[in-house]
């Protein structure tokens, strides 16, 4: 370096041979303008004049010749317009005696008799007398029923789900119906607490006496404000009473891993054939986990009781085990009522 910097070694050196020793000796510091070797000499062109450019492409644009040929679209379809087919209306077809009758109908009244005429025929006459003469099996409408219609109504689309009122007062004697479970009364079986909220002291003293009482069968604690304080009294009756069939407690306080300890509870259980546990909210959110989803279902798999189960369930997995389980249940029930367990 000390070659370099003197002075004196370049004092012999031309301008070009500077600029090239300068080339070949570049510094990775200097401005990348400045490490480039090749340098245009050309001076600067002056400014662009927009408002001119702009003027000279317009007048360039007006003066060309291209798209004078321009043609408006016009909206058109193309091929065939489809076109709905008329729906054809068939005929019920009756057996010969029947239509004979409807001829001679139309010619006396001198208008055709159509399906509603028949039904009214039908609720006139009664429908047993027309159906002993008419073969409907041989009746087809597609879409339609026919003009006769039947006689047998299904029971089921007149039976509706019962709504059960969340807010509906319940004018329970709680204290009284306690004393009542204790001292055994045999005129209650069931008892319902529902919409009526429970102290933790209130819902201990129910359980307890619920565990030696073998009257009640059924025993519903809906919307009482029960948590997972009173939750080894329920445990205890569970393990202890043979006589409760159905116990209910939706809408309430009690955590995941509560719930998972009461289903354990059932392993030994041979008398209880319902538990409803679903909608339980602790903090505005439901409270069981896929975990414990997975611990009830599986502890579902001990007894073979329990016939009817609820709980909100997240994970279709565990959903689908528990489904299983008391499918099997529900066949071992049938199995012993018909005899062949």
């Amino acid at each position: 370096m000390d070659y370099f910097e003197n002075d004196e070694a370049f004092a012999g050196l031309s301008k070009e041979e500077i600029e090239q020793l300068n080339s070949e000796l570049c510094d990775d510091l200097l401005p990348a303008a400045d490490r480039v070797k090749y340098h245009i000499d050309k001076k600067g062109q002056n400014f662009i004049d927009k408002a001119a450019l702009s003027k000279w492409m317009e007048e360039a644009a007006i003066a060309s010749q291209i798209g004078q040929d321009y043609v408006p679209y016009v909206k058109e379809t193309r091929g065939t317009k489809f076109v709905k087919p008329e729906e054809k209306k068939e005929k019920t077809i009756y057996d010969d005696e029947f239509e004979k009758l409807l001829l001679e109908a139309e010619k006396q009244g001198g208008t055709a008799v159509d399906d509603d005429d028949i039904d009214a025929l039908a609720e006139i006459l009664g429908t047993n007398s027309l159906l002993g003469s008419v073969d409907v099996s041989s009746c087809s409408r597609p879409g339609k029923e026919t003009g006769l219609k039947s006689p047998n109504i299904d029971a089921r689309t007149e039976k509706l789900p019962a709504e059960v009122d969340m807010d509906a007062v319940n004018e329970i004697e709680v204290e009284e119906t306690i004393a009542q479970i204790k001292n055994n009364d045999t005129s209650l079986t069931t008892c319902c607490f529902n919409n009526v909220q429970m102290d933790a002291e209130t819902v201990d003293s129910s359980t307890a006496a619920m565990v030696r009482n073998t009257t009640v069968t059924k025993l519903e604690m809906c919307n009482c404000g029960v948590t997972d304080s009173a939750m080894e009294g329920f445990i205890t009756m569970l393990q202890s009473n043979k006589t409760v069939e159905s116990v209910s407690l939706e809408t309430n306080k009690i955590a995941g891993k509560f719930l998972v300890k009461l289903v354990q509870s059932l392993d030994t259980s041979e008398t209880l054939k319902e538990l409803r546990i679903a909608n339980q909210k602790c903090l505005q959110y439901y409270s069981t986990g896929v975990g414990d989803e997975m611990a009830i279902a599986k502890a579902l798999e001990k007894n073979t009781s329990l016939c009817k189960f609820s709980l909100n369930w997240k994970n279709g997995g565990s959903r689908n085990t528990a489904d299983r389980f008391i499918m099997r249940n529900n066949d071992i029930a049938r199995k012993k009522r018909r005899g062949l367990a």
